[in-house]
């Protein structure tokens, strides 16, 4: 049986995004894309049922409506907001049934960035180069290649659909501050600073520009970073990686960044705290925490575990 879901109002921006993105084109000039917040996306396909990975909409500061056409579960998780179905008030984080003909209101993000919204089922969305996400610049991928927008209509295939109600557990549910410690490992600049700028970057907050957005970061410091060397040829990068343009104010490359960059790599954040990034925005500070790679590479493993003892 299909169902669909109409798009009243898409808010700031509104796209179609999966995980983990769109892999293995990087060396062509692809970008990954995909969900910013990995783990609110991934509670969002869980508490209807769908695999964690399938894709979902990534909604940037909440304030948009949707109806829906027959009775169907979504999950709505990551950015706080009050959230209304008809005119009931429901709870994010917990498996929600809305009925044929109703509508779901999201209000303004309150706390956080991004929310995700998962609809039981199978959404009839096609597939471009391995994945689902939207890649806007280039058109590809999503609804068309695009952001959302009113009047659109999104189909799902929900014959083999089990209603089970669910809840995240406590423990998982992100509780978003205005501060966020974000754990890095060195780059392979990162010996180019002078001693006084290394610590300096790793004992001060930064604060966020209002410029930021899916392909980058753009961290604000009262202190220019510069860096003396200057002989430094285009390099890759990956999500993650902080870069220091001539301005001196860091860069955090995200989901939509290019593969190659021009700008020394001082940092790159752990991959256990990407996904709090997607989660970031304008009166928000960053500081960084300096672990090694094996204590990167534990984090990863301890946090994919916890996610796992307890979505069972």
């Amino acid at each position: 049986m299909i169902t669909a879901f109409e798009v009243i109002d898409p808010g700031l921006l509104t796209t179609v995004q999966d995980i983990p993105g769109r892999k293995g084109l990087r060396k062509i000039g692809v970008p990954l894309s995909g969900t910013m917040d990995t783990h609110c996306a991934e509670l969002a396909n869980w508490l209807v049922g769908n695999d964690v990975e399938s894709p979902l909409l990534e909604i940037t500061f909440g304030k948009c409506e949707f109806e829906f056409s027959k009775e169907v579960a979504i999950g709505v998780t990551g950015g706080v907001a009050k959230i209304m179905v008809g005119d009931r008030l429901v709870q994010q984080n917990e498996t929600v049934k809305v009925a044929e003909g109703e509508r779901l209101k999201i209000g303004s993000v309150v706390r956080g960035a991004r929310i995700y919204l998962a609809v039981a089922g199978e959404l009839k969305i096609k597939k471009y180069c391995g994945s689902y996400s939207t890649y806007r610049d280039a058109g590809l991928g999503g609804f068309k290649g695009r952001e959302l927008k009113s009047g659109d209509q999104i189909e799902a295939d929900i014959t083999d659909v089990q209603h089970t109600e669910k809840r995240v557990p406590e423990k998982l549910i992100p509780h978003f501050s205005k501060h966020q410690q974000i754990r890095v490992i060195v780059g392979p600049e990162w010996h180019w600073l002078s001693k006084e700028k290394q610590r300096f970057i790793l004992e001060n907050r930064f604060g966020l520009s209002s410029s930021s957005n899916r392909m980058g970061i753009r961290l604000q410091s009262k202190k220019a970073l510069n860096i003396a060397e200057s002989n430094f040829s285009s390099a890759p990068v990956v999500p993650g990686i902080v870069q220091l343009p001539p301005d001196g104010q860091p860069v955090i490359l995200m989901n939509d960044a290019q593969s190659v960059g021009g700008y020394p790599r001082i940092l790159k954040v752990a991959d256990a705290d990407l996904w709090r990034l997607g989660q970031v925005w304008q009166g928000n500070e960053i500081s960084f925490s300096l672990i090694d790679r094996r204590d990167a590479l534990e984090l990863l493993v301890y946090y994919r575990k916890l996610r796992e003892s307890h979505l069972t």
